[in-house]
Protein backbone atom coordinates (compact mmCIF):
# COMPACT_ATOMS: atom_id res chain seq x y z
CA UNK A 1 0.00 0.00 0.00
CA UNK A 2 1.22 2.86 -0.83
CA UNK A 3 1.45 6.61 0.88
CA UNK A 4 -1.23 8.04 -1.37
CA UNK A 5 -3.60 4.84 -1.24
CA UNK A 6 -3.31 5.30 2.71
CA UNK A 7 -4.12 8.80 2.82
CA UNK A 8 -7.14 8.21 0.82
CA UNK A 9 -8.34 5.39 2.75
CA UNK A 10 -7.86 7.56 6.44
CA UNK A 11 -9.85 10.29 4.73
CA UNK A 12 -12.90 7.97 3.34
CA UNK A 13 -12.75 6.23 7.25
CA UNK A 14 -12.80 9.76 8.88
CA UNK A 15 -15.58 10.56 6.40
CA UNK A 16 -17.57 7.70 7.21
CA UNK A 17 -16.92 8.37 10.84
CA UNK A 18 -18.57 11.82 10.81
CA UNK A 19 -21.52 10.68 9.17
CA UNK A 20 -22.19 8.32 12.13
CA UNK A 21 -21.28 10.65 15.09
CA UNK A 22 -23.70 12.95 13.94
CA UNK A 23 -26.89 11.30 14.55
CA UNK A 24 -24.90 8.96 17.14
CA UNK A 25 -24.60 12.47 19.52
CA UNK A 26 -28.43 13.91 18.40
CA UNK A 27 -30.20 10.46 19.79
CA UNK A 28 -27.81 10.34 22.99
CA UNK A 29 -29.14 14.01 23.76
CA UNK A 30 -32.71 12.90 22.80
CA UNK A 31 -32.17 9.94 25.03
CA UNK A 32 -30.38 11.61 27.86
CA UNK A 33 -33.64 14.39 27.90
CA UNK A 34 -35.15 14.67 31.58
CA UNK A 35 -38.46 14.28 32.78
CA UNK A 36 -40.95 13.85 29.36
CA UNK A 37 -44.31 12.88 28.98
CA UNK A 38 -45.15 9.71 27.51
CA UNK A 39 -45.51 10.85 23.50
CA UNK A 40 -42.36 12.11 23.94
CA UNK A 41 -40.66 9.04 25.23
CA UNK A 42 -42.32 6.81 22.19
CA UNK A 43 -41.38 9.74 19.53
CA UNK A 44 -37.55 8.98 21.28
CA UNK A 45 -38.08 5.15 20.87
CA UNK A 46 -39.16 5.73 17.46
CA UNK A 47 -36.15 8.02 16.14
CA UNK A 48 -33.90 5.43 17.50
CA UNK A 49 -35.38 2.31 15.79
CA UNK A 50 -35.69 4.49 12.40
CA UNK A 51 -32.04 5.32 13.13
CA UNK A 52 -30.38 1.77 14.58
CA UNK A 53 -32.53 -0.53 14.29
CA UNK A 54 -30.20 -3.40 15.51
CA UNK A 55 -29.88 -1.69 18.40
CA UNK A 56 -33.94 -1.40 19.50
CA UNK A 57 -34.19 -5.12 18.28
CA UNK A 58 -30.80 -6.04 21.05
CA UNK A 59 -32.76 -4.24 23.55
CA UNK A 60 -35.95 -6.03 22.92
CA UNK A 61 -34.15 -9.01 22.99
CA UNK A 62 -32.18 -8.57 26.41
CA UNK A 63 -35.45 -7.43 27.63
CA UNK A 64 -37.19 -10.54 26.50
CA UNK A 65 -34.79 -13.07 27.94
CA UNK A 66 -34.56 -11.59 31.52
CA UNK A 67 -38.10 -11.60 31.68
CA UNK A 68 -37.97 -15.67 30.48
CA UNK A 69 -35.25 -15.71 33.18
CA UNK A 70 -37.38 -13.86 35.99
Amino acid sequence: MTDDDAQRRLARLKREQRARSGPETALKHLIAGGDRTADDKLATVKAVQKVDQRRVLSAVRHLIDDDASG
